[in-house]
């Protein structure tokens, strides 16, 4: 096998091993569906399977399709968003949410958390920042849009004193500062750099405070630090 044959094999089994991310669209507006489509067409590692506009549109595309990702509005006709993303999580737990919406508010935010999203981004956002977004979901991590940064980051700070009430009963006051990280969207490499510790140490703590509360998804986290510090159950 001469050089160029060489190359031309591990280019053909990097594609190979490439996952391409199957992604079912959902939203009321026709023509918001046929955007995203036109947009994600042009990336060869994400592939629409189907669109939906309603949600019993909804239901039957994910048992026709089996994506791997569906990105929903807050609002698909009468049904709320919201109540879609619980029910596809509680029917197929391993499938990834992704809200892409016009609504920019905290609450909306919190709820999408609270139903097991693992990303909310906003409609301003470039093509770009959708691709990479649902790629990141697909591998069971959270995205959040930056125009929504600073509101999370007050909200928890404002909801902080709450969450420390139940530290006793819940974790220890370092679990529950590494969750309220996660809670914000950040990563590994920004929390060892706000605690001024290695990467490699926040990847342990976090391994081990997930295995205490039985999680693996940085959104099940996420979700978790939110409940407490609206006093709810975990």
């Amino acid at each position: 096998m001469n050089m160029s044959q060489m190359r031309d094999h591990w280019v053909n089994e990097s594609t190979r091993q490439q996952h391409t991310v199957r992604v079912l669209l959902v939203d009321e507006s026709m023509l918001t569906l046929q955007g995203l489509k036109t947009m994600l067409a042009k990336r060869s590692h994400v592939e629409v399977v189907g669109i939906a506009t309603t949600s019993g549109e909804v239901l039957t595309a994910i048992q026709t399709h089996r994506p791997d990702v569906v990105i929903l509005e807050v609002h698909v006709g009468r049904t709320s968003g919201i109540d879609l993303c619980k029910m596809i999580r509680e029917t197929h737990p391993r499938i990834g949410i992704l809200f892409f919406t016009s609504h920019d508010d905290k609450d909306m935010l919190r709820a999408a958390i609270l139903a097991g999203a693992q990303g909310y981004l906003l409609k301003t956002a470039a093509a770009d920042a959708v691709a990479r977004s649902i790629e990141i979901v697909a591998t069971g991590r959270a995205i959040m849009d930056q125009q929504l940064t600073q509101q999370v980051i007050a909200w928890v700070r404002d909801r902080g004193r709450v969450a420390q009430e139940r530290v006793e009963d819940n974790g220890s006051k370092e679990d529950l500062r590494l969750l309220s990280y996660i809670a914000c969207g950040k990563t590994n490499k920004e929390i060892a750099q706000e605690l001024n510790v290695a990467p490699t140490v926040v990847a342990t703590r976090l391994r081990k405070i997930y295995k205490h509360l039985r999680i693996s998804r940085r959104s099940e986290a996420a979700r978790y630090y939110v409940r407490i510090e609206e006093g709810l159950d975990p």
